[in-house]
């Protein structure tokens, strides 16, 4: 748990009725199509966040944080 925690695990994820990642907006409901990475305060560690493709690009305004987009490939089983 980091400092200030209040909580021993932070899900940045919507779980979908199916058991797929969803996008962390809430009310969104659609299928997580990408994890945007933040490295923060420049500690060695990623929050990854959950968004589709319509939520997330604002993550990229933010100058004071290192961020990076990782794509989710869908299970084609």
């Amino acid at each position: 748990m980091g400092k200030g925690s209040t909580k021993s695990e932070v899900r940045h994820f919507q779980t979908l009725n199916d058991g797929r990642i969803g996008c962390w907006v809430s009310g969104c409901g659609q299928p997580a199509t990408r994890w945007i990475d933040m490295e923060r305060y420049g500690i060695r560690r990623w929050l990854s966040t959950a968004y589709c493709d319509n939520h997330g690009d604002g993550e990229f305004n933010d100058s004071h944080h290192v961020h990076r987009e990782r794509r989710i490939k869908e299970d084609t089983k």
